[in-house]
């Protein structure tokens, strides 16, 4: 009896071990299929791309008038807000009709005699919301070639900045109040007929003269500023852009297979590239009808050739709901991960 023990023991050690073995092995397996049906179950619940980029609206400026430019008030990247100045057109030309339309107007008034008083009385405080502009615009001149590069605004540029927008929004008031009082009926004789016809040529020549001062038509970033003083600008032709303040978001190209559980309204987590380890709130916006490659410059001919099967990718906007932070501005087309909350039930589903 005891000459079998030390024979057994060894024996049955080895039995256990290889036991063990296969008993971690199958834990493993057990582990790494769960993982595996837990990952697909997450990912299927939680779509995620790192195929995303921010993106924002952008205006391009471009003037209503041609001319060379006289003077330019922005440089590259600087903040604006809808109706700051951003440069002035020569208005020598544009003077000179305004003149000529002006005295045509006059003319034309006076033809017509009492039946013009209440539209020559509206002409008469144009040209003074018009004479404003320009003085206020000549303050804020002044102001600008006094401050010194690289400081922050002067109270006394901040003021003239601020008289600027008010006398822009006397001018638009008295333009509105001038076009009132040219659709109002009038008697149709010669007199009046002309008077009409002076009005709008006079309507036309001042704000002509107004649009040689290029305003921002929106708050944002100035881009791309190359204008220069003596550059000839064309009207409707871009001179730079403005990325707009506000309405930020991202284009997500998420693969066609994550789409079935996405729908617009659902909770959506960003990360930016350029800001790692600090998320931004996000909701599903829409979905685009076709895939990246149908809205391409040349889109594939699967009809034609050798054809093999690709997973597509179709855009999902996403905007960003979180509050801008200053000290962390977005950019735009900065690279970005989304990911999509599909368990949330949007308002049309509940």
């Amino acid at each position: 009896m005891n000459q079998e023990a030390p024979i057994e023991t060894p024996v049955r050690a080895k039995n256990r071990a290889k036991i063990i073995r296969w008993i971690a092995l199958l834990v493993l397996l057990v582990a790494t299929v769960g993982g595996v049906l837990l990952y697909w179950h997450y990912a299927e619940l939680y779509p995620s791309t790192d195929n995303a980029y921010t993106g924002a609206n952008v205006v391009r400026v471009a003037a209503q008038v041609s001319g060379p430019v006289v003077r330019v008030y922005v440089g590259e990247d600087d903040k604006v807000a809808a109706g700051d100045p951003l440069f002035d057109i020569d208005p020598t030309l544009y003077e000179a009709a305004l003149r000529n339309a002006r005295a045509q107007f006059d003319a034309a008034a006076d033809a017509a005699g009492t039946a013009a008083d209440a539209l020559k009385a509206a002409a008469t405080k144009l040209e003074e919301k018009r004479v404003g502009l320009e003085n206020a615009l000549g303050k804020y001149r002044e102001q600008k070639d006094a401050q010194k590069a690289g400081q922050a605004p002067s109270a006394a540029l901040n003021d003239a900045l601020k008289g600027w927008h008010d006398a822009l929004r006397q001018y638009d008031q008295a333009k509105a109040e001038f076009n009132t009082e040219q659709d109002k009926k009038l008697t149709v004789t010669t007199p009046t007929v002309q008077l009409r016809a002076a009005a709008a040529q006079l309507d036309k020549a001042t704000h002509e003269r107004v649009r040689t001062h290029v305003t921002s038509p929106a708050t944002g970033w100035v881009n791309k500023v190359s204008l220069r003083p003596g550059n000839i600008v064309q009207a409707g032709t871009p001179a730079f852009a403005v990325v707009e303040e506000g309405n930020w978001w991202v284009d997500a190209n998420f693969k066609e297979t994550d789409l079935g559980r996405i729908r617009p309204g659902q909770p959506a987590t960003i990360w930016l590239d350029m800001y790692p380890g600090t998320p931004l709130e996000g909701q599903v916006e829409s979905i685009s009808a076709g895939s990246g490659a149908t809205f391409s410059v040349l889109p594939p001919e699967n009809a034609t050739g050798n054809w093999v099967k690709v997973t597509q990718r179709f855009p999902v906007r996403v905007k960003i709901t979180s509050e801008p932070d200053s000290a962390k501005p977005l950019r735009l087309g900065a690279s970005a991960t989304v990911k999509v909350d599909t368990t949330e039930q949007t308002q049309g589903e509940q």
